[in-house]
């Protein structure tokens, strides 16, 4: 799996899109919508090796 900026991920019940990955740190900011739409949710990502994560 492979994240890319724009993606989004649900994480304790809101909806966050990717700003940045550099290595195995995820930068999120919290998207301010009514969003549903999402392609991850946090849980797979640290299946994958994601560990880092910050919030904007």
């Amino acid at each position: 799996m492979k994240l890319n900026k724009g993606d989004c991920i649900k994480y304790d019940e809101c909806i966050y899109i990717v700003m940045a990955v550099v290595w195995n740190t995820i930068y999120l900011q919290k998207v301010n919508d009514n969003r549903k739409d999402y392609r991850f949710t946090m849980e797979q990502l640290h299946d994958e090796g994601y560990r880092d994560v910050e919030i904007l």
